[in-house]
């Protein structure tokens, strides 16, 4: 696009839309690696997506990436955007949407787990193996331990 943001279709023009599909190009497909495009991307598409029926996973990639790229609070934010208001009276399960009533949405529920294993805990699977890349944690956290990862069933701890 004219301001530099990666086009989500060849006809896009700034429309609202359900999901940001660009954002997967920075993870998981590891298509778009430069940093000022991802958080261009990023910051451009946050402001695309409705409030209201928007995925559970869509939140979570948003989650994912701005912990990678170390802004917390961002990720903070978007980690609870796609988690709280998408739990289903009584057991709290995951809803697809905001308010949804489907009995669970193990995509979102992936997306989220992912957000926290590979956003906040930094790992990437990598040729070598999971590996750890860049970590950060959310100010409202004292610490975060993944514990039983990969083959080996290692521990990584942030603080």
């Amino acid at each position: 696009m004219d301001n530099g943001v990666t086009r989500e279709y060849a006809t896009y023009n700034g429309e609202r839309i359900k999901q940001a599909d660009v954002n997967l190009l920075a993870y998981p497909l590891k298509q778009i690696t430069d940093i000022a495009q991802i958080k261009k991307d990023l910051e451009y598409y946050e402001t695309k997506i409705p409030d209201e029926g928007t995925p559970a996973m869509t939140q979570a990639i948003f989650t994912l990436l701005y912990a990678r790229l170390g802004d917390k609070e961002k990720a903070w934010h978007w980690l609870r955007e796609a988690y709280l208001p998408n739990l289903n009276p009584p057991f709290r399960v995951l809803a697809e949407t905001k308010g949804g009533t489907n009995p669970y949405f193990a995509t979102g529920a992936g997306g989220i787990l992912q957000s926290v294993m590979m956003g906040f805990g930094g790992l990437d699977i990598t040729a070598l193996g999971i590996v750890q890349v860049k970590s950060v944690i959310p100010t409202a956290w004292k610490s975060l331990t993944i514990k039983g990862v990969g083959p080996q069933k290692k521990t990584f701890t942030i603080q």
